[in-house]
């Protein structure tokens, strides 16, 4: 009776144990240092990324575009204080603003081809093995803007052939639309040639030089590793102001951040945004704002703030010492804080971020909106907003953003405008306290 009995329990825990295997061995499993294996048949190994059909949703042209009336963007990302974000504050993108022109362009444009001409590879690479990615950024961004501003760009493309993968058309266009062969660009008369392009540079001619010239933004390409991590792998960069092509390309978003001293990197950023980039999806793309002082009006370069540009230490923020003798500005100091507010310079950032079906890289695109403070400081509600904020950054914030270089000049002179808003009824006081006027917008404002 003994024995029977032993011999129904140890059927009832090996039903048990097997029914409950999974989560047993899940339990004593040690986890490995990084997570490579899909957690559902859904997600996929890092590094590892298959063709993904994919329909580009209906792009709206706009007709009456013109590039030279239309005016930028007025953003505004700053938020009362007192306490300041730090996060992604990313929103989701409309797919039809995903490369946005305005009356900024041409002088714009003049800034991209002198430093692509100039600086060559300093200006654009992709580097070696990341060509098929870089391309394919390149033909959906010809592709969209071909079809978002129709009176500007024209495209050509290959006659599609089933059994020939490079005749196969962009997301926009389906696989049977054809591939994009070559580029017209209406307002500066340039045509891009990929067949000529490919007979004059060689068959790894660089697709992010053509991408650079074509629009506003800067750009740059992710790719993920076999370890999770997106490293920076192909790029045009020519009006980052504070930083170079050179001290970011081939490194990965932890280096990139770390290096830049970008603060509370580690603590409230590092982990959300790897995180994102592992999972963002094809079908969402998003995008974000940011902002920064100057006390110069370079757009391309803070020639005032860092110095020499070829020069620039990324470490010390500064130009190597022992090179500035020997600069094209031997005689540059370390600037002074600015006694006059005229010389303060707004830049905010508008980036947005995509996943490619095809090679499932991330293209990151950067443009910069560029103004004196002294043209938009007294914009209904703007002075309020915009003096809460300053006084919100952190320490370690405020010493990121150069603050010591403006704020003693910017503070009372934004806080005299904002009293003057009061005054004169152009802003009222809200439930929170913060001083907003009628036509206030929802951020980025």
């Amino acid at each position: 009776m003994l024995t029977l009995l032993f011999g129904v329990l140890l059927a009832v825990v090996a039903v048990i144990i097997h029914s409950q295997w999974p989560r047993i061995v899940a339990h004593f499993r040690v986890a490995p240092s990084v997570d490579s294996t899909p957690a559902t048949p859904e997600e996929r190994p890092y590094g590892v990324w298959e063709p993904q059909e994919f329909d580009y949703p209906k792009v709206s042209p706009w007709r009456e575009f013109d590039v030279d009336q239309t005016k930028p963007i007025p953003f505004r990302p700053f938020r009362w204080g007192p306490n300041y974000p730090i996060n992604m504050g990313i929103r989701s993108m409309n797919w039809d603003d995903w490369l946005q022109l305005d009356s900024d362009y041409r002088k714009t444009h003049v800034i991209r081809s002198q430093r692509t001409r100039d600086q060559k590879d300093l200006a654009t690479v992709t580097l070696p093995g990341f060509r098929p990615h870089a391309f394919e950024c390149l033909v959906e961004m010809a592709s969209f803007l071909a079809a978002r501003y129709p009176q500007m760009y024209r495209v050509e493309r290959r006659k599609y052939d089933a059994e020939k993968e490079e005749t196969w058309g962009d997301s926009l266009v389906g696989k049977e639309g054809g591939a994009v062969k070559l580029v017209r660009n209406l307002a500066t008369n340039e045509v891009f040639d990929f067949d000529e392009i490919e007979r004059v540079e060689g068959k790894d001619w660089n697709p992010m030089k053509v991408a650079g010239l074509l629009q506003m933004d800067d750009l740059a390409v992710m790719v993920e590793a076999a370890d999770g991590q997106y490293f920076f792998q192909s790029g045009s960069i020519c009006t980052a102001g504070f930083w170079r092509l050179q001290d970011k390309i081939g490194q990965p978003l932890e280096e990139i951040h770390s290096r830049g001293a970008v603060p509370k990197w580690r603590e409230k950023l590092k982990f959300s945004m790897e995180r994102f980039f592992q999972k963002m999806k094809i079908d969402k793309p998003v995008e974000r704002n940011n902002y920064f002082f100057q006390i110069d009006d370079g757009l391309a370069w803070s020639q005032n703030t860092n110095g020499p540009e070829p020069i620039w230490d990324q470490t010390n923020k500064e130009p190597k010492p022992h090179l500035l003798a020997k600069s094209e500005d031997a005689s540059w100091k370390a600037p002074e804080p600015t006694k006059d507010v005229n010389n303060v310079w707004f830049r905010t950032e508008r980036q947005s971020l995509r996943r490619m079906p095809k090679t499932g890289c991330i293209l990151f695109t950067i443009r910069t909106y560029f103004h004196r403070v002294t043209e938009f400081a007294n914009e209904p509600g703007v002075p309020g907003r915009m003096a809460s904020a300053i006084a919100s950054w952190p320490e370690d914030v405020a010493k990121y953003k150069g603050a010591d270089l403006y704020v003693p000049i910017l503070m009372p002179y934004l806080e005299e405008l904002h009293r003057k808003q009061i005054e004169d009824g152009v802003v009222k006081q809200n439930a929170d306290g913060d001083w907003e006027a009628n036509e206030d917008r929802k951020y980025p404002f």
